[in-house]
């Protein structure tokens, strides 16, 4: 390509690739669509002299699949249309890559870090395939393992296109402009069609409806309203770091363009009302504000009385207190989100199934034919178990045991750091706040994946395509290396004294307990006919339980009563300095609710009944401050050592560098 690698204008022997690009696509499209669709077999011809077109130039092509990777135009789009975009997509990355390694420029522009990054790719997927020869479930592991390779295919072709381009702020701003497009339609289908709108599937309205919900919860182009916001974390650092490069440049209107993609961006993350979204945000900007140079992050410094205003948007700091709330009382669902319920029940299998098959787990994606076994058997229960852990961490447990997990985290902490080793070895660079906007990109996405299970993974591989963009010069240097070496060493040290301290705090505000639990039912009494089998079904009747957990219970009495509807207990859990002081509390608040029972409903209607024995187990109790002194003392001894010791380490940098300044003039005289 003697016109260069991003150049539009024609190329010599377009025509001729445009003719054979018509031709090879009408036959495609007879063989795959045959006569079903008449006016797919007339459009047929131009895609394929739009595809010849774009793989001549490998900037148009990556922007081309960038985006249509980000809208998830593949899964809109092929269910309307029948056109298989993704194909067409890892085609058109195909043919770019090859047509451009003709040219020396492209060539010369791969190094060491392209085959590092696509190593890092290839050890997750190999680590996969070592769990699936082990599957519970072969046929769908096979299935499994064959998206991944796909997925990761699509990566690559992305990491060698980004590497023969050398664009990243094209890329991103390509991201960043269409996940803004979308956010507006989103915003458009809220405020002006109430929801009714949805652009042809790039406005979808999720069925979920969450608790204190201020809007609809809009899911972009994809089903799932927490995955869309999963998806928006990403592109929220890297609309500041082009909001930043803009700045710096003096120009207005690019400045107020970003601006309004980033506000744009923020109004999509609050139309998805996903509480983990909103945390997975804040955290990413922090993450991007450290990694940047001082001057932003004194402007992040700046920001932080409004971003905590934010907190009192309706729909966020209320339902992000719901939450904790939440998840500190998930042992009865009377008050819970359902949808938290249902997550932590299904953490809760995959944490059982890894317990059961620790090395390799039971295969990929063998956890929806496996919840079967373990929703019984787990401590939350649930009506309808979900089909997905809704962790990432714990889905690679469950589903490839401690070796497939160790293959994510060397992928992903992988290009983490070769974007840190950029941000070392050049911290003075244009580049850094795209850098910094890749890592917080990443290290959000792995955050939001806490609540969320491996889906859309090629989306992410677009953030690592960009991370390999912005390795640093090939070789590494040797002080950039030692410099990271240095930093993890002391962010660890700090780390495990913060841990240590913040566990000796909880050690001495703790002692020894019992912790005892006794489950009981309501039995009908009476004879046996007419409303007896009305009376005996108090499953089916999800308030039942909970209504009278409320009834019995002893608001002076220590123990805690929970109604467990699924499984049809109430549940009696005491904690005392003893096995004798926790039995005699439950068997008093048994006594107490057996005498409120009778007194509410007589003597012909109900009747505690004990479900098994009482279970008894060693625990320690503490009071309720002692927990956030802990934290709090944990936390703040790590970020104290951690400064201490990085300013300790830079002191003697500079005292070395100028022993050496003086060594040398020392010398030349």
């Amino acid at each position: 390509m003697r016109s260069g690698l991003g150049r539009i204008s024609l190329l010599p022997g377009e025509f001729v690739g445009w003719a054979i690009g018509a031709g090879g696509a009408e036959l495609a499209a007879v063989v795959i669509l045959g006569s079903r669709s008449p006016l797919l077999l007339l459009i047929a011809p131009i895609g394929g002299i739009g595809l010849v077109f774009a793989a001549r130039r490998p900037l148009l092509a990556l922007v081309i699949m960038v985006v249509a990777e980000v809208t998830n135009a593949s899964g809109v789009l092929a269910t309307r249309t029948g056109i298989p975009i993704f194909q067409a997509t890892v085609l058109l990355g195909v043919l770019a890559v090859g047509l451009a390694l003709r040219e020396p420029q492209a060539r010369s522009r791969f190094n060491g870090w392209t085959w590092v990054c696509i190593a890092l790719l290839v050890v997750y997927l190999a680590t996969q395939g070592v769990a699936t020869l082990g599957s519970d479930d072969m046929s769908v592991s096979v299935d499994a393992m064959y998206r991944y390779t796909v997925d990761l295919l699509f990566t690559a072709l992305l990491i060698l296109l980004v590497q023969i381009t050398a664009r990243p702020w094209t890329v991103a701003a390509a991201v960043v402009v269409s996940f803004a497009v979308l956010s507006v339609l989103t915003a458009i289908d809220q405020f002006v069609f109430g929801g009714a709108q949805d652009f042809g599937g790039f406005s979808v309205v999720t069925e979920a409806s969450g608790a204190l919900t201020t809007t609809l919860r809009y899911g972009g182009p994809l089903p799932d309203s927490n995955f869309w916001g999963r998806h928006l974390i990403m592109g929220l650092p890297l609309a500041a770091a082009l909001l930043t490069k803009a700045l710096r440049a003096g120009c207005r209107i690019r400045s107020g363009w970003w601006v309004g993609m980033l506000l744009a961006q923020l109004a999509g993350i609050y139309l998805t009302q996903s509480r983990g979204t909103f945390m997975a945000a804040g955290l990413a900007m922090v993450v991007w504000f450290l990694a940047s140079e001082s001057s932003v992050r004194k402007w992040g410094l700046a920001s932080l009385p409004l971003a905590l205003l934010m907190l009192a948007v309706p729909g966020v700091g209320n339902r992000l207190e719901a939450v904790v709330y939440d998840i500190t009382h998930t042992s009865t669902d009377m008050h819970v989100d359902p949808s938290v319920l249902g997550r932590l029940a299904a953490q809760e299998e995959a944490w059982m199934m890894w317990q059961q098959r620790p090395l390799f787990g039971w295969g990929p994606h063998t956890f929806p034919g496996e919840v079967w076994r373990f929703a019984g058997l787990v401590a939350t229960a649930v009506r309808e178990p979900t089909n997905a852990p809704h962790n990432v961490y714990l889905e690679l447990l469950a589903e490839s045991g401690v070796f497939g997990l160790a293959g994510w985290l060397v992928m992903i902490v992988g290009f983490v750091t070769v974007v840190v080793l950029r941000i070392i070895s050049r911290p003075l660079a244009s580049e850094r706040v795209l850098a910094a906007a890749v890592c917080a990109a990443i290290i959000g996405w792995s955050i939001a994946s806490i609540g969320l299970h491996l889906t859309y993974l090629r989306t992410l591989g677009v953030m690592l395509a960009l991370a390999a963009a912005l390795a640093p010069a090939w070789p590494v240097p040797g002080e950039a290396v030692r410099t990271l070496m240095r930093g993890v060493g002391v962010w660890a040290t700090a780390l495990v004294l913060g841990l240590a301290v913040g566990w000796v705090c909880l050690l001495f505000e703790s002692k020894p307990a019992v912790q005892a639990n006794q489950s009981v039912t309501l039995d009908p009494v009476g004879p046996r006919y007419g409303w007896y089998a009305y009376a005996l079904d108090i499953r089916s009747r999800a308030e039942f339980l909970p209504t009278f957990a409320l009834l019995l219970h002893d608001p002076n009495s220590a123990v805690v009563l929970n109604a467990d509807p699924v499984r049809g207990l109430l549940i009696f859990t005491a904690t005392g300095d003893g096995l004798d002081q926790a039995r005699d509390q439950i068997q008093l608040a048994i006594g107490h609710a057996d005498s409120q029972l009778h007194t509410m409903v007589g003597y012909e209607q109900y009747s505690l009944q004990p479900v098994g024995s009482m279970r008894v187990s060693p625990t320690s109790s503490h009071p309720p401050e002692a927990s956030v002194i802990a934290a709090g003392s944990g936390v703040g001894t790590a970020v104290l050592t951690g400064l201490a010791l990085s300013s300790l380490y830079g002191h003697r940098r500079r005292s070395d560098d100028r022993q050496h300044v003086l060594t040398a003039e020392g010398a030349l005289r």
